[in-house]
């Protein structure tokens, strides 16, 4: 790609739209992720990400004389220049988003937890929920310390934390902490100096107490997460959930968007798993379909229900997070259905 980047620059400059996508394309998983970790949904990534192209292709006549800036004075390399240049584009728009969104939460953030079984209240479509990130999209890590690294920082326990961050701070975070970049350049992305960004970063950390790691824990994890969703899909295709119950932990939480809905603690989630308003009926089997499909660097499956015509349709998208002994502290049950076409899997099953 080096080698043909002045190439590609030169003719997209003169308007050509494929050598433009092929300037980009190698950036877009990483650019798409950034932008996730920034805005905590997944539409709105895509809304980022169409909006930074765009602002990139009318802005490339503008490359040369920004891009050195972005390496701190250090030795020119065009493709690296240009990879900067568009995380810049991309921050900035990402910025503009903020000011006009609220910040993404999950149920246990705005309300007290509910009594066991399916909603009883209608769905909150005015809080801005966040959205779960499904891994086939992840951009690919060159080594297994940095994939431990990717996982981490796109749980969903470090998305929820960092949209508690001021947006400034929360890019800051994000491109030093997570992605890398030096001081020195984070400053230039963000307009700033070297001493605010350093200050922004002492304040982000002490906010969410500790920036994201590759821990050893996430490493010796990394093998169950095919069990742990073995044992889930399991339990709701065949109505039988002792085994699964096995892998709750005793404070386990059930978060359940977009409704003002989660459970607290084992007893609780369980008896919502057996309810006979969650199953419409007994638990039995037949009842739901469920696609492993990891998201969030975490052991994850898409349900789909069966409807009275004997398929099968979308329901809700379900992630698992686990704690350090492999527990399952956290379900979250998206009920999203238009994510499963945009994610590309079936929008029925037969």
């Amino acid at each position: 790609m080096s080698e043909d980047f002045e190439p590609l620059i030169k003719a997209a400059r003169g308007g050509d739209e494929h050598a433009f996508r092929a300037l980009i394309e190698p950036l877009r998983r990483e650019l798409h992720a950034y932008a996730y970790r920034m805005l905590g949904g997944f539409h709105d990534a895509d809304d980022a990400l169409q909006e930074s192209r765009l602002k990139a292709w009318r802005a490339l006549a503008t490359f040369r004389e920004t891009a050195p800036a972005l390496r701190g004075g250090a030795s020119f390399e065009p493709r690296a220049s240009f990879r900067a240049w568009m995380y810049r584009i991309v921050t900035n728009t990402c910025l503009d988003l903020l000011k006009l969104r609220s910040r993404r939460v999950l149920p246990q953030d705005v309300s007290p937890s509910i009594a066991p079984g399916p909603p009883t209240t209608a769905p909150r479509t005015d809080i801005a929920w966040i959205e779960p990130y499904p891994d086939a999209l992840l951009p690919t890590a060159p080594n297994p310390e940095q994939a431990v690294r990717l996982r981490e920082s796109i749980r969903l326990a470090f998305v929820r934390v960092v949209q508690m961050l001021p947006p400034r701070q929360r890019a800051a975070l994000i491109l030093h902490d997570v992605l890398e970049w030096s001081v020195v350049e984070v400053a230039d992305m963000l307009e700033t100096s070297e001493a605010a960004i350093n200050s922004a970063l002492q304040r982000a950390r002490a906010t969410i107490a500790r920036p994201p790691a590759a821990s050893s824990a996430t490493s010796v994890l990394a093998p169950r997460h095919v069990e742990v969703v073995e044992r889930f899909v399991r339990a709701w295709e065949n109505g039988d959930f002792d085994d699964f119950v096995a892998l709750l932990a005793t404070d386990a939480v059930m978060n359940m968007p977009p409704w003002e809905y989660w459970l607290d603690g084992k007893d609780a989630v369980v008896a919502t798993m057996l309810s006979p308003g969650t199953w419409d009926g007994e638990p039995r089997p037949g009842r739901y379909k469920m696609v492993p499909a990891p998201m969030n660097g975490e052991p994850a499956a898409l349900a789909y229900v069966r409807a009275p015509d004997g398929r099968y349709y979308p329901v809700c998208l379900n992630a698992l997070s686990l704690d350090a002994d492999g527990r399952i502290v956290e379900l979250t049950t998206f009920v999203l259905p238009e994510l499963f076409a945009a994610w590309g899997f079936p929008a029925v099953l037969d």
